[in-house]
């Protein structure tokens, strides 16, 4: 179980080109889990739940947090770590002068629970280059298939034409 990276350069001090660059590791994903993904794959743990229980729970759950947290509450979960909301708005000089209309986005914010906070000691690494050279080694992997595939198809054809010998 590794978490596969890549490499990128970035700015020192974004908006500041002059500070120079230096080289970060970028996360990368294998794949994307939905609901339904993740939940076949905690049914597959030995659970006495099928999948379509483990999704019933999730979605109810889905729905109550987002329910409280449109009331204002933060909803903690034990393990999972507390969902909350906070808010993007544009500035007012007072409070006199503040509108909700100034408001312009609501976010949720999760925050880990210590199951989740120190995931390195357990991490281990795997370079897997950047995205755009993982898509050039499919796509040059994806032609010289194609290629073998239509040097096979040329090849069956050769031994139909033979002449054959006495």
């Amino acid at each position: 179980m590794s978490i596969p990276y890549s490499l990128a350069l970035r700015q020192i001090h974004p908006g500041e080109p002059e500070m120079g660059n230096k080289t970060y590791p970028v996360a990368q994903f294998r794949e994307v889990m939905n609901l339904s993904d993740m939940a076949k794959h905690m049914s597959s743990h030995s659970s006495k739940y099928d999948k379509g229980d483990v999704m019933a729970v999730a979605t109810q759950l889905t729905s109550c947090i987002r329910e409280q947290l449109l009331l204002g509450n933060k909803v903690v979960l034990g393990d999972l770590g507390a969902f909350s909301v906070t808010l993007v708005s544009d500035a007012a000089d007072n409070a006199e002068s503040f509108s909700t209309a100034l408001i312009k986005k609501v976010k949720v914010r999760w925050e880990p629970s210590s199951e989740f906070k120190d995931l390195l000691n357990e991490a281990s690494f795997e370079y897997v280059g950047t995205r755009k050279a993982q898509a050039e080694a499919r796509k040059a992997a994806s032609i010289a298939e194609a290629q073998a595939d239509a040097e096979r198809q040329r090849l069956s054809g050769i031994g139909d034409r033979l002449p054959l010998l006495d």
